[in-house]
């Protein structure tokens, strides 16, 4: 009955190998429990509003894959308030960046992705708002995150920011 609240925090962390970041943020994937290929992936979100943020649903090559395969169902930049990235990275690839007539801080809202033998359809609740010939070519597992943007980062004020998650659904076709 509850909700995932992903959170990216202001604060010192040295990771295994010594190096030392000024934030830590999280991300959640399906790996190693459920891979596809073809099928719909869905995820219903509130995204931070605070500038320097880079929360995404994608999905990313199954372990076994020995080939760089990537759907972005979405990447929104924070610092770009309307404007989705939705891109194909696989085969020949494909993207586009919608323009939302909304906030996504100022709400919940669906964001999708079709990914079918014939090519790959994004939508944003429930309507179709991209499409290309390009597809996934090969089993793939599903990520969710929130990044602290680095080229953009947060103002020096901004302690953290979080993305709530309703639910992430996926569909899987033969």
């Amino acid at each position: 009955g509850g909700e995932l609240t992903m959170t990216a925090r202001r604060e010192a962390v040295t990771s295994p190998s010594g190096e030392r970041y000024d934030w830590t943020s999280c991300l959640i994937s399906s790996t190693p429990s459920y891979g596809f290929r073809y099928g719909y992936v869905e995820e219903r979100a509130v995204l931070p509003r605070a500038r320097g943020f880079w929360p995404a649903l994608w999905t990313w090559q199954a372990p076994f894959e020995n080939r760089y395969i990537e759907t972005d169902v979405y990447e929104f930049y924070s610092e770009t308030r309307h404007r989705l990235d939705l891109t194909q990275h696989s085969g020949a690839g494909g993207n586009c960046k919608p323009a939302l007539p909304f906030d996504p801080a100022d709400g919940w809202h669906t964001y999708g992705a079709a990914i079918e033998e014939s090519g790959t359809t994004w939508y944003v609740d429930g309507v179709e708002v991209c499409r290309t010939a390009a597809t996934s070519d090969g089993v793939t597992n599903i990520v969710s995150n929130l990044a602290v943007f680095a080229e953009v980062p947060p103002t020096d004020g901004t302690r953290e920011a979080v993305k709530r998650v309703d639910y992430i659904r996926a569909w899987q076709r033969p």
